[in-house]
């Protein structure tokens, strides 16, 4: 294919584009894995004046640190595992998922191993691995973190003795008197202010069903915690904070899944099949209230994930920030029946609106964020309000 501009190719063209570019960076990888591997049985970095493979990736080959460092791990067990190439090629391993394998594969378990693990993000093969080989558990518990200290300030600088006496010595600058105007000088620049990142909450897998979590917490939500300890303390009588989070999760979902359509209430006045099909037998008109029943029927049915459908017959499947979407626009007298509404992401939501009526159109509706009323709110294409919005953690 000749070299065009990006800018010049439709939207399927540039997708078959990018599916040639990544085939031809995993080949170009698997390459350089290959070479590497040469490169370092013959310790040749050596004659080439580097102590080791790793300073030599990193001061003649110019990775940086993480980089070097999946590039050396996958290295060595493709080394060890040379049927590893082909999955490596086609994409269903990559460096960082190869380096995880390499912690449990053998000669007896690769096959099976492989065939779990292709086509797997980081997150899925590391619980993969723990399945097998399982990790120490962090012990659960609060500490407070350490104070940020204060920029350093550094040292004035001592002048030789010699100096000192001369200074001490010399005369002083002149008074300022009335006729003689104030040093205007300019001030001296303030020392620079370092703001330490914030650290992201992680999950990290211990085991095949366990989990070690880490976050954060600042002092009204640290206190917050420990009165919903006190008030478990005969429900849970050990304070276990796992337990703690989990009993405060259920009840959030309850609150806010019913809110949303994602758990049906405990107390019903219908059978739910039956006020579904009460609802399906009323003649279909626009609204843009959707009922309850209707809602939990659409979640249920998509399996509280984004249903849209790409041009490859590929599904979305993302669980957040998940909104009802009309197949046909309210506006255009879309009905909000079970048939007709989708659970969708909001940036499918966004694009369908886009494609129903035009993006120069849409983007007279653009709003931050926070702001009402939202493109989907004026097209009528589908709610973004909160009680309309369905979201939901990320997978």
């Amino acid at each position: 294919m000749s070299a065009l501009a990006p800018a010049s190719l439709d939207s399927n063209v540039l997708a078959l584009r990018l599916r040639e570019l990544a085939g031809e960076e995993r080949n170009v990888q698997v390459d350089f894995l290959l070479h590497l591997d040469e490169f370092d049985r013959r310790r040749a970095f050596v004659a080439a004046g580097h102590a080791s493979l790793w300073a030599y990736c990193l001061e003649a080959l110019h990775l940086r640190e993480g980089a070097a460092g999946r590039r050396i791990q996958a290295m060595r067990v493709l080394r060890r595992f040379p049927n590893l190439e082909a999955p490596l090629r086609d994409g269903r391993l990559c460096l960082s998922t190869v380096a995880l394998l390499g912690q449990v594969l053998t000669e007896e378990n690769v096959g099976d191993l492989l065939a779990r693990a292709a086509f797997r993000t980081r997150a899925e093969v590391e619980q993969l691995v723990v399945s097998i080989q399982a990790r120490t558990a962090p012990r659960a518990g609060l500490r407070k973190l350490a104070e940020r200290a204060p920029a350093a300030v550094s040292a004035p600088l001592q002048l030789p003795e010699a100096e000192l006496a001369e200074t001490a010595t010399a005369p002083g600058p002149a008074k300022p008197t009335l006729d003689s105007p104030l040093d205007t000088g300019p001030l001296p620049a303030p020392s620079p202010t370092f703001v330490k990142p914030k650290r992201r909450a992680e999950t990290l897998a211990v085991s095949e069903s366990h989990w070690s979590l880490r976050v954060t917490l600042d002092r009204a939500c640290k206190e917050d915690l420990e009165t919903l300890r006190s008030l478990l303390s005969h429900k849970v009588p050990d304070g276990d904070l796992a337990a703690v989070l989990h009993e405060a999760i259920r009840c959030a979902i309850e609150k806010h899944g019913k809110r949303k359509g994602a758990v049906a209430p405990e107390r019903k006045t219908k059978d739910e099949a039956k006020g579904a099909k009460e609802h399906a037998a009323k003649p279909p008109t626009a609204r843009s209230t959707i009922p309850a029943i209707v809602r939990r029927a659409v979640w249920k049915r998509d399996g509280g994930r984004c249903a849209w459908v790409g041009s490859d017959g590929c599904r979305c499947n993302s669980r957040w920030k998940l909104e009802l979407d009309h197949i046909q626009p309210a506006a255009l007298g879309g009905p909000t029946t079970i048939d007709n509404l989708r659970l969708a992401c909001r940036p499918h939501n966004l694009l369908h609106a886009e494609n129903t009526f035009g993006r120069e159109h849409m983007d007279r509706f653009r709003r931050d964020a926070n702001a009402r009323p939202t493109p989907l709110s004026r097209a009528g294409v589908a709610s973004l309000y909160p009680g309309m919005q369905l979201a939901m953690w990320a997978p």
